[in-house]
């Protein structure tokens, strides 16, 4: 009778602990959701609310409405989007630095009847969110619809629009522009001149004035006709393919000298246009600014690196498909510097046909040397050909590229090429030209601080990685000194980064991921073992006692 009992005990107890297990579970279970933790292992800390947000956020006035827009039936990548974009909500209400009132629907929800949806639509249209045309999974099928999406900042009178991406690195950059523009409404959006006339890519006809128009005002400048307007916060050069004469290096000197602010990607081996497979060594004309920097660039020269190099286009084959190949002038370097506010965080970029800049100090000018080639990187004269097979020898004039830059950004008082009170160079007029106001007087000195970033690889530069138009984002947002924003944009560059470990700590992982369940387990029977044997000791004693 006493060993059925002993058996209905144990039987019992292990009862109680699958219950007590089981309870335990639920309840850690309902306190997690009840007080989530959110443990963020990413070196730069991409997965946690950034700094910059909370200081935007803790600089609102009132209480701020979040009103989402976010379908959930949707197939990658918008299902990410839409879930840690939900995520970065919640996030900013719990950051307890402002009053934030969220609300989020979901305008695929199968629940919502046809009236439901129909004033969704029409509130999301009263609070500037648009649709968008995706693929929608309903019945285990999708189809394309048009659906509400994006998010809407509403405080008192200001609002604010949060578009939708396909990206979700991009998402706490654009909640924080939006942010931005709700708490400092009055600010002007920067004017930015993008110059025109000498065979530049038509730029604002393509999908990068989209990326770019999202933070500036893009407008065309000819460099050729009238000095630049006083209200451009910034210009742009991009890629241009017939040299700068000197009414355009006049009309960029004295913009310098006056206080602003350029960002150039200048090409200098140029496809010709009779055999494309032929390269033109082109100088942009603004070599003798540039020398006046302290900044030598010979056209003639370009950087080669027959180790680190990315693939390059090659055209098509029969059935249609892209061909590339490693190709050594599309050099891949990982030499930039992090700590410039343009480049930091970049990780690494490919720059084809760059020309090297041999930088020299000049009194009053501060430059940042951005990207420099890396150890196994050459210095080559003439590129002449655009197939990878041309630079596979190493030829006899090649010598190691040290102490060279591929872009720099230049910050300070500018020296002119140009005397005081000259003439300027006669601008070009064109029959639909507008009666221009006349020049200023020639400056000979520098009245005002500028901002000049120069790159030697242009079009094919952007064209190049993804990475390469947040370069550009940057540093316009550097040139107009805009650059709150630049370190969110920078957390968008491939894959997080977890922090730094030693190889000891590694090897514990490493250990612990293979050997640290299997030793668990075997500390647990053990243990039980113990606990057994220690209970039929106890048995067997009190069976041997004396009967009174």
């Amino acid at each position: 009778m006493a060993r059925l009992n002993r058996h209905s005990r144990g039987a019992l107890e292990a009862a109680l602990t699958v219950v007590l297990v089981l309870l335990a579970a639920v309840l850690a279970t309902r306190l997690a959701a009840r007080h989530p933790v959110r443990l963020d292992l990413t070196g730069d800390h991409r997965n946690t609310l950034s700094e910059t947000t909370r200081d935007l956020l803790a600089r609102v006035e009132g209480p701020l409405e979040i009103r989402a827009f976010l379908p959930t039936h949707l197939p990658p990548p918008y299902s990410t989007v839409v879930r840690r974009m939900t995520d970065l909500l919640e996030a900013c209400a719990e950051a307890g630095v402002a009053e934030v009132r969220l609300s989020v629907v979901d305008p695929t929800d199968d629940a919502l009847s046809p009236e439901a949806r129909a004033a969704l639509r029409a509130e999301a249209e009263g609070l500037g969110v648009g649709e968008a045309e995706l693929q929608v999974r309903r019945d285990d099928r999708q189809r394309l619809e048009r659906v509400v999406f994006g998010v809407a900042l509403l405080n008192g009178a200001r609002q604010a629009v949060v578009p939708p991406v396909n990206h979700p690195d991009q998402l706490e950059y654009l909640l924080a522009k939006a942010l931005q523009s709700v708490v400092a409404p009055q600010a002007r959006r920067p004017r930015i001149g993008v110059s025109e006339g000498h065979d530049e890519p038509p730029l604002l006809s393509s999908p990068l004035a989209t990326v770019l128009g999202a933070s500036a005002e893009l407008v065309t400048v000819r460099l050729d006709g009238a000095a630049l307007p006083p209200d451009l916060d910034a210009l742009l050069i991009f890629a241009p393919r017939r040299r700068l004469g000197d009414r355009a290096r006049w009309v960029v000197e004295q913009y310098l000298l006056r206080g602003g602010a350029v960002v150039s990607l200048l090409d200098h081996h140029a496809p010709s246009v009779a055999f494309p497979e032929v390269l033109v060594d082109a100088a942009s004309g603004l070599e003798p600014l540039l020398a006046a920097q302290g900044l030598r660039l010979d056209p003639t020269e370009v950087v080669l690196d027959r180790v680190e190099n990315a693939p390059a286009p090659m055209g098509r084959d029969a059935s249609g498909r892209n061909l590339s190949a490693h190709h050594p002038a599309w050099l891949r370097t990982r030499a930039l510097d992090d700590r410039h506010p343009i480049t930091r965080s970049m990780g690494a970029l490919v720059l084809p046909f760059a020309a090297p800049l041999h930088l020299t100090a000049r009194a009053g000018l501060q430059v940042d040397r951005l990207v420099w080639p890396g150890p196994t990187a050459v210095v080559a004269r003439g590129a002449h050909r655009s197939e990878p097979a041309a630079y596979g020898t190493p030829g006899t004039d090649e010598r190691p590229a040290t102490d060279v830059a591929l872009a720099v950004a230049i910050t300070g008082n500018f020296a002119a090429t140009f005397a005081a009170g000259s003439a300027p160079p006669e601008a070009i007029h064109r029959p639909d030209d507008r009666p221009a106001p006349p020049d200023p007087p020639t400056l000979g000195a520098a009245q005002g601080e500028g901002r000049w970033v120069v790159v030697t690889s242009g079009a094919r530069f952007l064209a190049a990685q993804e990475s390469a138009v947040r370069w550009l984002q940057n540093a316009l947002d550097w040139a107009v000194a805009d650059t709150d924003l630049i370190a969110l944009r920078n957390r968008t560059a491939g894959d997080p980064p977890l922090r730094p470990t030693t190889e000891a700590t590694r090897a514990w992982v490493r250990y612990g991921n293979l050997f640290g369940a299997p030793l668990a387990l075997i500390l647990c029977g053990l243990l039980m073992a113990r606990r057994r044997r220690r209970r039929a000791g106890e048995g067997r004693r009190a069976g041997e006692r004396p009967r009174p």
